[in-house]
């Protein structure tokens, strides 16, 4: 055994229960746990204002007609 696989040991040796796997919630409820979470806080705000940004360059070089 390396030395990770003695940090681990305990973890590979141990005794699942399987009957509390049964016991588990639904999908459909689990998603509703995780359906707040935001992983990229602010995607859309800097999007909005990069899509600003590029229509106003586009109108200031009278590409206007290109959107």
């Amino acid at each position: 055994m390396t030395e990770q696989d003695d940090k681990y040991a305990d973890l590979l040796d141990y005794n699942w229960n399987h009957d509390s796997l049964q016991n588990r919630m639904p999908l459909s409820q689990r998603a509703k746990i995780f359906l707040p979470f935001a992983a990229l806080t602010g995607f859309e705000e800097a999007l909005e204002n990069t899509l600003r940004a590029e229509i106003a360059e586009m109108e200031y070089n009278g590409k206007s007609d290109e959107l």
